[in-house]
């Protein structure tokens, strides 16, 4: 009975004794070596890609089943995946968010070149401005204006336009008490520097004008 169960199931000699019949303590001795050999399998691996369960250091991250499914194909845990999920948002993020303002900032100073004739107009014109500014104006304030599109193009209205020019209410919505702050506050707003909504920005360069021009 035991020569037909070999010859249906064959064993390895090692694990056969003189006698031919299985040596069930060898056996399990190499069972457990080989399970070292190999690991045992991790703990926190959900039953699927959906399974993990992430949470999200910045709102531009989200969840992507495609990466999570190539994530899950690799064996890593839900605790290593959230570490790859808060890299992410440590360091790709701001990267690409510091890309995108320095591809902004690029075409912004395309603009201004082909807006004043080219480079070496724009180059004289920007050392006009930053010698104007610092004349007349303080620091905190030239130096808002003078990272936008907008704001440099206030400033050289501002100091081409020297006698104060008359305020007026009405359309533009000026008001005659807009103050430093009430102008940098509107330069935050996304109407003025990303949808340039020339009611507002009219309204910016008017202010500065009448407060510094």
């Amino acid at each position: 009975m035991t020569n037909n169960l070999l010859q249906e199931n064959p064993v390895p000699e090692k694990f056969l004794d003189k006698e031919g019949n299985v040596n069930v303590n060898d056996l399990a001795k190499s069972y457990v070596a080989l399970e070292k050999k190999l690991g045992t399998p991790k703990q926190g691996i959900p039953n699927n890609a959906k399974g993990y369960k992430i949470n999200m250091k910045n709102p531009l991250l989200t969840m992507d089943d495609k990466i999570n499914e190539r994530l899950f194909q690799l064996g890593l845990t839900n605790d290593q995946v959230q570490g790859i999920y808060d890299i992410a948002a440590d360091i790709l993020i701001p990267q690409i968010q510091s890309m995108a303002e320095q591809l902004s900032a690029d075409k912004e100073l395309q603009e201004l070149e082909k807006e004043f004739g080219g480079v070496e107009q724009f180059n004289e014109i920007a050392r006009q401005l930053s010698a104007w500014g610092e004349k007349n104006l303080d620091a905190k304030t030239f130096n808002t204006l003078a990272t936008s599109k907008d704001g440099i193009m206030t400033l050289y209205h501002m100091m081409q336009e020297k006698q104060e020019t008359p305020v007026t209410t009405g359309k533009s919505g000026l008001n005659t008490k807009d103050d430093e702050t009430t102008l940098r506050r509107l330069m935050q707003d996304p109407k003025y520097w990303k949808e340039q909504d020339p009611e507002l920005v009219q309204r910016v360069e008017r202010g500065f004008r009448r407060l510094y021009g």
